[in-house]
């Protein structure tokens, strides 16, 4: 039984992938760059969301940007250094 619950799991994480760095184009993105350079390689990013700590302090954000092959990009700031990377490819729909 526990193994029929596994399954989806397994096909729901081969979309997304976290790493350190992220190609764009002929550069690369990578954990420790700053945020100036990832506003350079990606452009504005189509969404911000706060990083707090457990008592609401504020940390850094995190950034989505969405891009033209389906793909959704999440880089995580903080104190004005990329400390995530995260790239998934969202499903279409319709």
């Amino acid at each position: 039984m526990r193994h029929l619950l596994l399954l989806p799991l397994l096909a729901f994480s081969v979309a997304v992938c976290a790493s350190e760095t992220l190609r764009v184009g002929q550069q690369v993105l990578a954990v420790g760059d700053t945020a100036a350079h990832t506003l350079d390689l990606l452009g504005t990013p189509t969404y911000k969301e706060p990083v707090e700590n457990k008592f609401g302090a504020f940390l850094g954000e995190r950034w989505q940007f969405s891009r033209e092959d389906g793909h959704v990009i999440t880089v995580t700031i903080i104190a004005g250094k990329v400390s995530a990377i995260e790239d998934r490819l969202e499903e279409r729909r319709g």
